[in-house]
């Protein structure tokens, strides 16, 4: 488990910071304890907080993004080119093979960059910065337990937007039920990193590190959700002028929506990673006290 190395009020303390170069051969910032700190934190930083998670490994998170992402469209226009083949150019048949790949490889590849951007995430926190390849590592660890609560977190999701959508009245009461719902398990993906428990462990210390602030969660997730909303929208535009540009040809329009699907798909798993992460600082040091610094035996001398 990361040690806990800065105590209430934000400072770093002296045990368990490197300050010169990480063990595991990335450079530490000596502005990280400003940057992350490790106290209890306000609703505003458990908002901003993430973004600066990402914007400090930006290429290295951006770097195994990307490349999950060409992988996972590769895939996409290989498996529609196929069903084009086998159905003999059917339009019907390209759309629902490009749709429901692109469906598969877009769960596929949130997670992948959730595996990745957490023990990052992490090592930042911690000011235990690690590699690509240490977090490509640490994620084949915990892959099969990542990928059954990223399975169920999806089934969740359907079950409650099938219940609540049908009826407009009912969306608002769905979103929140929602939010609840998620902000409790949001810190599933940090807990298999940080401690040996099987999954179903994992969830319920989840739950009860979400304890007494489930509804601030729950805002934070709706929050979340409307911000990614809002970051579609010049993606929706970019598409539009390169679709003046292309045409409406088959293979264009299908690697342009395909494409524009698994980068919004791969940054909203990004940040909810990193989130994942500062929500799992913030509920440590406020139920277990994990920012307060026992002085040792030799400190007391």
């Amino acid at each position: 488990m990361f040690p806990a190395v800065a105590d209430r009020t934000g400072r770093p303390s002296a045990a368990g910071m490197p300050h010169a170069r990480g063990t595991s051969g990335a450079a530490s910032d000596p502005d990280d304890s400003e940057r992350i700190p490790i106290r209890p934190l306000s609703w505003r930083e458990l908002a901003d907080l993430p973004f600066a998670v990402l914007q400090y490994r930006i290429r290295t998170i951006a770097a195994l993004a990307g490349i999950g992402s060409l992988l996972a469209l590769g895939i996409v226009l290989g498996v529609t080119a196929l069903v084009t083949v086998v159905t003999d150019g059917s339009s019907a048949g390209s759309a629902w093979a490009a749709i429901l790949s692109t469906v598969c490889c877009a769960w596929l590849l949130r997670l992948w960059t959730i595996g990745v951007t957490v023990p990052i995430g992490l090592g930042v926190a911690h000011r235990q910065p690690i590699t690509a390849r240490a977090a490509c590592g640490r994620f084949r660890t915990v892959a099969a337990r990542l990928a059954a609560d990223q399975l169920i977190s999806l089934l969740i999701v359907l079950g409650i937007l099938i219940i609540g959508t049908p009826l407009v009245i009912t969306l608002i009461p769905a979103s929140i039920w929602l939010g609840r719902i998620m902000g409790n398990r949001w810190t599933v993906a940090p807990i298999l990193y940080t401690e040996p428990l099987p999954y179903r462990a994992a969830v319920v210390r989840a739950k009860t590190l979400a304890a007494g602030r489930v509804m601030p969660l729950a805002g934070l997730w709706i929050h979340l959700r409307a911000v990614l909303l809002v970051l579609a929208v010049p993606i929706a535009g970019l598409l539009g002028f390169l679709s003046d540009i292309s045409g409406t040809h088959r293979w264009a329009m299908t690697a342009l929506l395909s494409g524009a699907a698994l980068l919004i798909s791969a940054f909203a798993a990004a940040v909810d990673a990193a989130t994942a992460v500062i929500i799992h600082i913030d509920r440590r040091c406020v139920r277990e006290g994990a920012d307060i610094r026992i002085p040792t035996e030799q400190a007391i001398r």
